[in-house]
């Protein structure tokens, strides 16, 4: 991450072995790449407030901070409940983020960097057994093989019915991307990605149509993919988009993100989010931070974006968000456990 002006992230598709924790990635998608090998999130730390279910992976930043030594190596987890209904208005109760750090030297990772080696053996399951499913921690395995293991009896269930059943018995068949689990005919993890960061353009783009961008975000909005908007009718969504240009917000929000259309991501600690409209009545009271009572900063938002690119579809009940502010320790702190819950901001389009 730069130390001045903002970092915007986009999305590239990458073999998944290049994703492996020993690399450090961001990445959206697929399994967390666990920084903190020996004490993983266990279910119980990702049900959602709404409906209770396990929260499911979305994104993971690496962000450094060089100047302190315990935070030589950090990333941020963003999980997500997959149930659309659990999606409620500026509500982020379906929405959890952790940070996790570690020092240069840990008992993890080498000291240098590793090459870019497929075949290179790094056993995790040296440290703690995985979800075979979602990847969170495990306290289950199967009974029969006893060579996947499980982190709750849902994703049991569901592996064994997407051909766990046949595989069972033949250790070498069973791998971490052999099967592809759906559950009600859509992919229980989302689509995985690179997450790439690289440093905003420092000047407006001078001949974007500003009103074919916000075309464009209309349509996502009608789409189910930019706020949720489940209980608009045809006619109050007419009369709200003729309203969207009195948004002053909104029209900036357009204009900034005209310099890169496909952001899915804005990285800038320290900083202030690039709110997606006026029109809100979401409040910034950002708690301290509960392990060390210091003041929270905020340090990255996910961009409406992202929802283009993970399979979420375009149904009424499928998840949704306008934009997610994610705010930190301001210190950074390493106190309490391993993985330190922060804090989302959810603010969706509306009138």
């Amino acid at each position: 991450m730069s130390n001045k002006g903002v970092d915007i992230g986009y999305v590239e598709e990458k073999d998944s072995w290049l994703l492996h924790p020993r690399f450090f990635p961001s990445k959206v998608g697929g399994k967390p790449s666990w920084l903190n090998l020996s004490n993983v999130l266990s279910p119980t730390e990702l049900t959602c407030k709404h409906c209770t279910d396990v929260m499911m992976f979305l994104c993971q930043i690496y962000a450094p901070f060089e100047e302190q030594d315990d935070t030589f190596h950090r990333t941020l987890f963003v999980f997500i409940c997959k149930n659309g209904s659990c999606c409620r208005l500026n509500n982020s109760d379906n929405i959890k983020v952790f940070r996790c750090q570690l020092p240069r030297k840990n008992e993890f990772y080498s000291f240098q960097p590793y090459e870019e080696n497929k075949e290179e053996v790094f056993p995790m399951d040296k440290w703690t057994k995985l979800c075979h499913v979602c990847g969170l921690k495990a306290p289950s395995h199967c009974s029969n093989c006893k060579n996947v293991y499980y982190c709750c009896r849902k994703h049991q269930i569901l592996h064994w019915q997407k051909g766990h059943k046949e595989s069972c018995t033949n250790v070498s068949e069973i791998d971490d991307h052999y099967f592809t689990i759906t559950e009600s005919g859509k992919d229980l993890l989302f689509k995985e990605w690179e997450l790439i960061v690289d440093e905003e353009d420092e000047e407006d783009v001078k001949d974007v149509d500003t009103n074919e961008e916000m075309e464009k975000l209309r349509k996502l909005i009608q789409e189910q993919k930019a706020g949720t908007m489940n209980d608009v009718n045809d006619s109050e969504l007419e009369e709200y988009s003729r309203n969207i240009p009195e948004d002053k917000l909104f029209n900036k929000f357009n204009k900034r993100i005209a310099r890169h259309p496909d952001q899915v991501l804005r990285y800038d600690k320290g900083g202030t989010p690039l709110w997606i409209t006026g029109n809100s009545n979401v409040l910034i009271d950002v708690p301290n931070c509960q392990y060390c009572n210091e003041e929270r900063q905020y340090e990255f938002q996910i961009m409406p974006q992202l929802l283009n690119f993970i399979n979420v579809g375009i149904e009424l009940n499928s998840i949704d968000w306008g934009v997610l502010a994610i705010y930190t320790c301001k210190q950074s702190c390493n106190k309490g456990p391993a993985y330190k819950e922060e804090i989302v901001i959810k603010q969706d389009l509306t009138t």
